[in-house]
């Protein structure tokens, strides 16, 4: 009989399996945060799959890059926006009542 290889959520359960020593010596809120890249990890375990040629834990980390780098493109845009709101409200100076309105 052939040998069965692991799924890949299999593997990535026992990855984080294998991080709880270090997941449990850290504080509560860097727990939450490992909670979070473990999310990521397992939302991207087709995308896991694929990349054969890759140790898991060097994929695990990538997933957890990528999702940092999603959330950083987020925020980065929601700033200039916020940003180049600001720039059309001065241009116009706007009476300050109407600053006040928008809770400036």
């Amino acid at each position: 009989m052939g040998r069965t290889l692991p799924s890949t959520t299999q593997i990535a359960f026992d990855l984080i399996a294998e991080l709880k020593p270090f997941y449990g010596a850290l504080r509560l809120s860097d727990q939450l945060i490992l909670d979070k890249f473990f999310e990521a990890v397992l939302q991207h375990r087709a995308a896991i799959s694929n990349a054969a040629s890759l140790l898991p834990m060097e994929v695990m980390l990538l997933t957890i890059l990528l999702e940092e780098r999603k959330r950083s493109n987020h925020n980065f845009i929601q700033l200039y926006s916020q940003i180049e709101e600001l720039e059309k409200r001065i241009i116009h100076l706007l009476p300050p009542e109407e600053l006040e309105m928008g809770g400036f």
